[in-house]
């Protein structure tokens, strides 16, 4: 996956944004919205940082 993809186009959140988030202790799809804003406006990314969120947790 591209480190710079725009993964939220609502907020436009990238995907290094997001895997911040999580090194910088979000555990959670709830705690990555929180953080970035990601997945707060229509849900269609939620999926996808679902996606990010185990993938960077190995």
């Amino acid at each position: 996956m591209s480190e710079n993809r725009i993964i939220c186009t609502c907020q436009d959140v990238d995907y290094n944004t997001i895997k911040k988030a999580i090194e910088d202790g979000a555990k959670t799809v709830d705690d990555i919205m929180e953080a970035t804003g990601a997945g707060t406006v229509c849900g269609g990314c939620i999926s996808e940082i679902e996606e990010i969120l185990q993938e960077v947790k190995k």
